[in-house]
């Protein structure tokens, strides 16, 4: 994610947990859960501790297989073992529904599909969709 070039994931969450405990507010943490990258039960264990006692949620966000991509969904026994840590801990955690996987329309997939339509037309078909 771009912010954690300028922000540091440190910064980002203070500024989060002033804003839950100004407004009363819970803040909602996206978490997209990438196989082999940040599916690790350690990631688990300290974004619960990063988290506890705090007005916040995890919407844990299985990846959708898109073309041309290096990264995959992490397996259904390791999103359950991530889910079962930081409910452990304590932390209110769901993991969102991936509708459209199949047709290749959920998140992410179309606008991938359709890069990958523009791009194999060439320079040609790059103007035709710019205008």
């Amino acid at each position: 994610m771009p912010v954690n070039q300028r922000w540091k994931v440190a910064e980002v969450l203070d500024a989060a947990f002033d804003y839950a405990a100004q407004t009363g507010r819970r803040i909602s943490i996206e978490y997209a859960l990438i196989r082999d990258v940040n599916d690790q039960p350690w990631r688990a264990d300290l974004l619960g501790r990063l988290l506890h006692g705090k007005l916040a949620h995890v919407n844990l966000i299985p990846l959708n297989p898109t073309p041309g991509s290096k990264w995959d969904a992490s397996p259904k026994p390791v999103e359950r073992e991530f889910v079962r840590r930081l409910r452990e801990a304590g932390i209110s955690t769901t993991v969102r529904d991936t509708r459209g996987r199949e047709i290749d329309g959920a998140c992410g997939q179309l606008a991938a599909g359709e890069l990958t339509v523009v791009g194999a037309g060439g320079a040609a078909a790059d103007a035709e969709v710019a205008q």
